[in-house]
């Protein structure tokens, strides 16, 4: 099992430079950390039956309605640590080329925001919120890239997010429009390289969440006879970040058929058929309305407390500014990712813009800030 208790200590420096120092150490460990995310919950799971309009609605005796505002933030910031965070330059690795490395990736989140109280598991399940949600989201990555001539490269990815439950896996496509141009007025011009990738996340309950991203990239190596080199890069990165909900019960703790004192089933010739009708008027259903909805002797309400969060497409602009240093066959390099505009603004939807704004639910909530994430990476180049 891997050590995280060991590594937590580290991760919680008071700069995010020293949050980074036991990355790759940990993604080395990468295999031991994918069995360890599918053992249990962790304190940074989701927990969306806590994203609730009003919160004390299961005491009450009130339906709960869900708070999408809160649900469209969450999935935002879960989202941008999920997205692609492939540190390297425009130029591919050629036609022979082929490289494997571990990436460690470490992204702000708005930790004191409510919706991350609320909507996290917090330290074993408790039942009210999450007392103290991380500050960051770290991600490791294993990530094999291969090139196949022409300018076209492909990768695939697998990855663990520390303190939850998710895993990741991913595919990138990318092709150098201009790469290792030497003569003439091309040896002027960076190298140049368009890109699409792909990462889904698994293991968070009841959301299912994913991200799909396209980049441009400008970058130029800049070599030395004693056999080094270091490549500055440049690059813009649109991301689709999407969530889609199941079926949620609003109140976990609330046993729906025993708060009712079920009846039975509005169907003809079904056991305790008797009984079940006369419990109809106590379920508010018509008289004799054999729909095979469930009959109550006392109020139903709770069994409507299950509702879907629905989807949420939120989209980013990014700018990722990185660097790598080779020396055959090693590589290691860092990136910077940050937002170009507030989250609300890159929006098409008015809603979303809305729910990132915090117009719905009033003075109370934050609005969603702009997220950086950092990356380093460690590889081999072959």
């Amino acid at each position: 099992m891997v050590p995280f208790g060991l590594l937590r200590a580290s991760w919680r420096a008071s700069q995010p430079v020293g949050k980074l120092a036991g990355a790759l150490l940990s993604a080395a460990l990468l295999p031991e950390a994918l069995s360890v995310s599918v053992a249990s919950a962790r304190p940074m799971d989701p927990a969306l039956a806590r994203l609730v309009v009003d919160p004390s609605c299961p005491t009450a005796s009130a339906a709960c309605v869900p708070d999408r505002a809160s649900y469209t933030k969450l999935v935002n910031q879960l989202g941008a640590a999920l997205a692609p965070h492939a540190a390297h330059g425009a130029r591919t690795t050629g036609l022979a080329g082929f490289d494997v490395s571990l990436l460690a990736a470490l992204t702000s989140i708005d930790s004191g925001a409510d919706y991350w109280r609320r909507g996290t598991l917090g330290s074993d399940g408790a039942d009210a919120e999450n007392a103290a949600p991380e500050e960051y989201l770290q991600l490791y990555t294993l990530e094999l890239r291969k090139g196949f001539g022409f300018g076209i490269e492909a990768a695939a990815s697998l990855g663990a997010m520390p303190h939850t439950s998710l895993l990741a896996w991913g595919a990138e496509l990318r092709v150098a429009l201009l790469e290792g141009m030497h003569h003439g007025l091309w040896r002027y011009l960076p190298d140049t390289s368009l890109g699409l990738a792909w990462r889904e996340a698994t293991g968070l309950g009841e959301l299912a969440l994913g991200t799909f991203a396209l980049d441009a990239r400008f970058s130029h190596p800049f070599a030395w006879a004693s056999g080094f080199s270091v490549t500055p890069w440049l690059g813009y990165q649109w991301v689709r970040i999407d969530g889609r909900s199941e079926l949620v019960d609003l109140t976990p703790r609330v046993g729906a058929l025993e708060a009712c004192e079920y009846a039975g089933n509005a169907v003809p010739g079904s056991p305790g058929s008797t009984e079940a009708l006369g419990a109809l008027p106590a379920s508010g259903a018509p008289a004799a309305a054999l729909d095979g909805s469930p009959l109550c002797r006392a109020s139903g309400a709770d069994l409507a407390n299950s509702a879907s969060f629905g989807d949420a497409e939120v989209y980013r602009h990014r700018v990722l500014v990185g660097v790598s240093y080779r020396r055959a066959p090693l590589r290691v390099a860092a990136q910077l990712e940050t937002d170009l505009v507030r989250p609300d603004a890159a929006q098409s939807d008015a809603s979303v813009s809305r729910a990132l704004r915090c117009d719905a639910n009033g003075a109370s909530c934050q609005p969603s800030p702009r997220q950086w994430t950092l990356v380093l990476e460690v590889g081999a180049s072959f």
